[in-house]
């Protein structure tokens, strides 16, 4: 999710427009998301459709933010993320949601609001998103590695590997990554899980209507690919 603080910028608009704009697109991915997963109740659609989505709301980086807009960031989550808890279209089709990332420094209150989402959907295990919150390439490497000499282990790519956030809920290799705003690199995005990805370009910022038709446009391509088990 990229783009929002531009967004709002060029609308001359706080940057907490932009996020909010942002938060909103969220919501319209996971419901173009499931428009491609077939014999549901609501949609149908021949594509088998990926079986995992991850979205990476917050950075570690963005830790450095100021406070004004850290405050702003961490309400909207909180609301989110308790405005998901209830939202019948994940339970509808049985979405566990989990939030990986590096937790520390967040609010109680946003912490509580995480915590209630993957409480309230965690017997499911037909479809996995994954909000990254916290979340950075080089932390996850180093706090990696730290596990495992915690632990008394030996360190090798396979022991780092199993220490991650991915391996730790079960999301297999990453398939396809979409960047908005013309960005062509992956930020460190899941080390050791990113290997053979296809990365997605969309010209246009989260909160641009282009954006909204890249993004269906992409879903629609995945929806006749193989994807194994994402």
């Amino acid at each position: 999710m990229d783009g929002n603080r531009r967004y709002a910028r060029n609308l001359g608009q706080p940057v907490i427009v932009g996020h909010q704009r942002g938060a909103k697109t969220a919501g319209n991915i996971l419901e173009w998301w499931l428009r491609f997963m077939p014999n549901t109740a609501t949609y149908s659609h021949p594509g088998p459709g990926p079986k995992y989505v991850t979205v990476w709301a917050f950075s570690a980086e963005n830790f450095k933010r100021s406070r004004e807009e850290l405050e702003g960031l961490f309400c909207l989550m909180t609301a989110e993320f308790k405005s998901l808890a209830f939202t019948s279209i994940v339970h509808l089709f049985q979405i566990r949601v989990r939030v990986i990332g590096n937790k520390e420094g967040l609010p109680r209150e946003l912490l509580d609001s995480i915590e209630l989402l993957e409480d309230s959907t965690a017997m499911y295990s037909r479809l996995f998103l994954q909000v990254a919150v916290g979340y950075g390439g080089r932390d996850e490497i180093v706090r990696s590695v730290r596990k495992v000499l915690a632990s008394g282990g030996e360190v090798t790519e396979d022991s780092i590997s199993e220490a991650t956030f991915c391996a730790q809920v079960g999301v297999p290799p990453v398939e396809l990554i979409v960047r908005t705003s013309e960005r062509r690199y992956v930020s460190i995005y899941f080390p050791g899980y990113t290997y053979f990805a296809r990365i997605s370009n969309i010209a246009s910022l989260t909160g641009r209507a282009g954006f909204s038709y890249g993004i269906r446009r992409l879903l629609s391509c995945t929806s006749s690919t193989s994807y194994g088990h994402s």
